[in-house]
């Protein structure tokens, strides 16, 4: 925890500080995930929640012909971690716990106009497809056969002022809005840096 959030903490009630130190990553209350998305290109980033209080990490490996990332809880408990496939024709990651269970997979399709990723199960279902826009920015993730159902949301930071304090530092950061509170918080958070991996990391 930064030292930031510790003084935030010390004015916070007993209580409360108690459920943040013991908050997980994967939280059935938290409706915002905010990513510093500047940060995690030197190796590294805080994940936080909409009170700005930081609920995760990742770890980036820069020198990774894999592209390695691991998602961390905020006590530095490994979660999963994501890995590029190589010798493939397109992008493909693949998200694993760490015991090396695979929990599914992200695939930019061979042909997208626009920004687009697929999310599949190990047994190649496909269950979340995100859709951006031009500027490969904006995205829903959605059934793939229902566009209707949302699961989440991912959009730049800036996006949601009317939701976040005015005080927020909006610069490099983007936010996945949680629209399905039952839905797979480790595969939907692995999906959103996928996403940002197949399309920003250059």
């Amino acid at each position: 925890m930064t030292g930031s959030n510790r003084r935030l903490l010390k004015s916070c009630p007993a209580d409360y500080r108690d459920k943040v130190i013991l908050m997980s990553l994967l939280d059935p209350t938290i409706t915002f995930y905010v990513l510093h998305e500047k940060s995690w290109k030197f190796g590294g980033g805080e994940i936080y929640d909409q009170e700005g209080i930081q609920v995760g990490s990742m770890k980036r490996k820069i020198l990774s012909m894999r592209a390695e990332i691991s998602l961390h809880d905020p006590d530095g408990t490994l979660l999963c971690t994501i890995n590029k496939k190589l010798m493939a024709a397109r992008p493909i990651y693949e998200v694993k716990r760490p015991d090396g269970t695979l929990v599914g997979r992200g695939k930019r399709p061979m042909i997208a106009f626009r920004g687009s990723v697929d999310f599949y199960t190990p047994q190649e279902e496909h269950i979340y497809k995100a859709q951006g826009g031009v500027t490969k920015w904006n995205f829903e993730i959605t059934d793939p056969k229902d566009k209707k159902k949302v699961y989440a949301v991912i959009k730049k930071a800036d996006k949601w002022r009317d939701v976040f304090a005015p005080a927020f530092n909006f610069k490099d950061r983007y936010v996945i809005r949680i629209e399905d509170l039952d839905a797979d918080r480790l595969m939907l958070l692995s999906y959103a840096i996928i996403i940002d991996n197949v399309y920003h990391d250059k």
